[in-house]
C-alpha cells in the first residue's frame, strides 16, 4: 500500500474525530436542568420563585440548596453564574442571595 498525503489526512481526520467523540465534545450539549425540584421553605415568599427562575436553568435547585453558603459566598457564586451568563437585574441577585443565606445558609451547629 502506498502512503499518500492523501491517506494521512484521512488517518489524522479519522483520529481526531474518534477522540472527539470519545471524550463527548463533538457535539456539545446544553446542560438540561433536573426536573426535580427542591421543596420551598414554609415561609418562602416570591423569592424562592426567583431562584427558581435563574437558578435551575442550568442545574438543579437541589444542587443550589446543598451548598449552605452565606451572604458572601453567595454573593461570589452570582457573579460567576453571571460571568457564564446568567441574566439577572442587580436587585433580584440581592434578593436571592439574601433569601439562599437565610434560608440555605451555613448548618448551624446543634447543641
Amino acid at each position: 500500500m502506498k502512503i499518500t498525503s492523501a491517506n494521512i489526512a484521512l488517518l489524522a481526520a479519522t483520529l481526531v474525530a474518534g477522540t472527539a467523540i470519545a471524550q463527548g465534545i463533538a457535539q456539545p450539549t446544553a446542560a438540561t436542568p433536573s426536573t426535580k425540584a427542591a421543596p420551598a421553605p414554609d415561609n418562602a415568599s416570591g423569592d424562592f420563585a426567583l431562584v427558581q427562575q435563574h437558578c435551575s436553568t442550568c442545574h438543579s435547585l437541589d444542587q443550589v440548596v446543598a451548598a449552605r453558603k452565606n451572604a458572601d459566598e453567595w454573593s461570589e457564586t452570582m457573579d460567576r453564574m453571571v460571568d457564564h451568563g446568567m441574566q439577572i437585574s442587580p436587585d433580584d441577585s440581592q434578593r436571592i442571595i439574601a433569601f439562599l443565606a437565610s434560608h440555605y445558609g451555613p448548618a448551624k451547629p446543634s447543641n
